[in-house]
């Protein structure tokens, strides 16, 4: 019973670790909205070449996904590193969680701001997606088909409801992943 009693109280005693979550998610909630632009950006100015995705521009997402996983790292560093504490897998994780959403939050809020700065970049990214649609060798009926839909979709990710649905999850998947990675190498204290 002693032993319980010794744990909670130490676990009570424990700092908060929201300025470590909120400086992590900041950070590379700016990083991920500033790639993201890049790569609308890149497909806004790029030649139609009938595909509907080009090898650059899904390197580019995936970089933009794998940096914004390492939020969670950061987070779990800085905390374990500003009181010196020892974490466990699962405060990382939870630390991971929360960088991930603040870092989703971050992002959305800069999306949201960037629509007042260009209002037009939506539209003239589903204009650069219809033009690689019809520049594809695809029949006249799935041509528009795809253009539909992905003019919906396109035009549907630029609501707030929407991007904190795509991306809580994948960002909040990620960073649990990092964070639980930063606890092990910076901070485990498993017994």
């Amino acid at each position: 019973m002693d032993e319980i009693a010794e744990q909670q109280a130490e676990q009570n005693n424990e700092p908060p670790y929201w300025t470590s979550v909120s400086i992590a998610g900041i950070i590379f909630g700016i990083i991920v909205f500033a790639l993201s632009l890049v790569t609308t950006y890149s497909v806004i100015n790029s030649e139609p070449t009938g595909s509907l995705f080009s090898p650059v521009q899904i390197s580019l997402w995936v970089l933009v996904c794998l940096v914004g996983a390492f939020g969670g790292m950061l987070a779990v560093w800085h905390y374990t590193n500003e009181y010196g504490v020892s974490l466990k897998l699962g405060k990382g994780a939870l630390i991971g969680l929360f960088t991930g959403i603040a870092i989703t939050v971050v992002m959305v809020l800069l999306n949201q701001l960037w629509q007042v700065i260009d209002p037009d970049m939506t539209q003239k990214a589903i204009d650069s997606t219809i033009a690689n649609i019809e520049a594809a060798d695809l029949r006249d009926a799935q041509k528009q088909q795809a253009i539909d839909s992905m003019a919906q979709g396109m035009r549907d990710q630029n609501s707030i409801g929407k991007q904190l649905l795509y991306n809580l999850p994948m960002y909040g998947i990620l960073n649990v992943l990092t964070g639980m990675i930063g606890a092990k190498v910076f901070g485990s204290s498993e017994e």
